[in-house]
C-alpha cells in the first residue's frame, strides 16, 4: 500500500527561492517524506539551489544524464520503493510524455500538475491531461484558464493561494520617503513575460514627465543581458541604476518606493506580497493573478505599463500628499498580514496533500 506520507515531485531544475523548493521543504518539515526529481542542473541566469538538505537523506535525483526511458524507469522504481501516495509535475517539460507509462507501471499513485501561469509548458497539460488527477494553481484566473481549456468532464483543480514569510518581510523603519529622491522599483526576474525592458520604457517616459524621479532594477535572468544593453543608450541612464542580483528581495524593497511589475503574463507574484509586507505599494499590469491582489488604491494601483498619464498620476500624487503616501505604507502591509500570510499557504499545502493520500485514483479507464 502506498505510503500516506511520501510524495515525488518532479522538477526542470532547481532555483533558489522558488515557492515549489519552499513548499517542499516546509512539507518535510510536516512529516512527508519528499523526493526530488530534476531535470537541468541549472537553468541560464537563475542561480542553483544545491539541495543539500535533500541530496543529504538521498531524496534527491538527477535525472540529467538519463533518456526518456531511464527517466521513466528511475521515477517509477523510486516511487515504489518509497511506497509514494503522490507524484507531483511542477514545470518540467520533459516529464509529460514519461508521465503516462510511469502510472502504468505504478497503478496506485495519484498524480498532479501544477500549474503558476498560462504560458510555457502549460499546454503540455492539455495534451496529457487525461495522466493526472487533478491541477493545482495559485489564483482564480489560472483556475478560470484551466477550465475553459480543459477537455474532460469533472476537471478538478485546486486552487493553492501562495503567501509570504511576514516575519521575513518588514517595513523599513522611519521609511516615509527616500531622504533624496523617489524611486520607482522593478525586481525580479529577467525575461519576457516580467517585461524588464517595458520598465525601462516606462522610466524613460516618466523621467520626462517627473523629472526628480529615480529608477532602480534588481534581479536576473536570461534577459539580463538585454537589459544592460537597452539601459546602455537610453535617453534617461543617468537616473536608472542597474542593481542585478540581490541576496535578499527585502532590502531591494527598502531602497525603493513603490513596485512596478509591468508583467506581460504572470500568475500570482510572490514579488507583490513582499512588497506589500515592506509597506511597499505596487502599480501592478492587469495580467494573470495580478488583479487578485491588489485592491485599488488601497495596496496599490491595477495599470497597464503603456498608462503613461494613469502611471504619472499615481506617483505625482504618492509624492505630493504625504497622507496618500503614509496611508498606502500602512495599508500595504496591513494587507499582506491579513491576506499573504505563508503558513496559511502552507496549511492549504499539507492538507490537501493529506487529504490526496486518502483517495483513490478514479477507474475512469485513464
Amino acid at each position: 500500500m502506498p505510503n500516506d506520507k511520501s510524495i515525488v515531485a518532479l522538477l526542470p531544475f532547481v532555483v533558489r527561492g522558488a515557492l515549489s523548493l519552499i513548499v517542499l521543504r516546509a512539507m518535510r518539515e510536516r512529516g512527508f517524506d519528499v523526493t526530488i526529481a530534476y531535470y537541468m542542473r541549472r537553468a541560464e541566469g537563475y542561480t542553483a539551489d544545491e539541495c543539500a538538505d535533500f541530496k543529504k537523506d538521498g531524496r534527491l535525483l538527477n535525472l540529467g544524464e538519463t533518456t526518456s526511458d531511464e527517466a521513466i524507469a528511475l521515477i517509477s522504481d523510486t516511487c515504489r520503493q518509497r511506497n509514494a501516495h503522490l507524484l507531483l509535475q511542477i514545470g518540467a517539460p520533459q516529464a509529460y510524455r514519461q508521465i503516462p507509462y510511469i502510472r502504468e507501471k505504478c497503478r496506485d499513485l495519484l498524480v498532479y500538475d501544477i500549474l503558476y501561469n498560462p504560458m510555457g509548458h502549460t499546454v503540455n497539460h492539455f495534451l496529457y491531461e487525461s495522466a493526472f488527477d487533478a491541477a493545482i494553481v495559485e489564483s482564480r484566473a489560472m483556475e478560470a484558464f484551466v477550465n475553459n481549456n480543459t477537455s474532460l468532464p469533472g476537471k478538478v483543480t485546486h486552487v493553492m493561494e501562495s503567501g509570504i514569510d511576514l516575519a521575513d518581510f518588514f517595513p523599513k523603519p522611519n521609511s516615509n520617503s527616500n531622504e533624496h529622491h523617489f524611486v520607482l522599483g522593478y525586481v525580479g526576474r529577467m525575461s519576457p513575460e516580467k517585461n524588464p525592458l517595458g520598465f525601462i520604457e516606462l522610466a524613460e517616459k516618466l523621467a520626462e514627465r517627473l523629472p526628480g524621479l529615480r529608477f532602480r532594477i534588481f534581479g536576473e535572468g536570461p534577459q539580463l543581458n538585454d537589459v544592460q544593453e537597452r539601459l546602455h543608450v537610453s535617453k534617461a541612464a543617468d537616473v536608472i541604476q542597474l542593481d542585478g542580483y540581490i541576496p535578499h528581495v527585502r532590502d531591494a524593497m527598502h531602497m525603493i518606493d513603490l513596485l512596478v511589475v509591468p508583467s506581460k503574463l504572470d500568475g500570482r507574484p510572490n514579488i507583490v506580497m513582499e512588497a506589500n509586507a515592506c509597506g511597499v505599494p505596487v502599480i501592478g499590469a492587469p495580467v494573470g493573478g495580478i488583479p487578485e491582489l491588489i485592491d485599488e488604491g488601497v495596496n496599490g494601483y491595477i495599470k497597464a505599463p503603456s498608462d503613461i498619464n494613469g502611471i504619472a498620476a499615481v506617483v505625482s500624487a504618492f509624492i505630493s500628499d504625504p497622507d496618500i503616501r503614509s496611508s498606502l505604507q500602512k495599508n500595504s502591509r496591513s494587507a499582506a498580514e491579513l491576506r499573504f500570510d505563508r503558513n496559511r499557504m502552507l496549511d492549504d499545502y499539507g492538507n490537501l496533500f493529506s487529504i490526496t493520500a486518502l483517495e483513490s485514483r478514479p477507474s475512469s479507464g485513464q
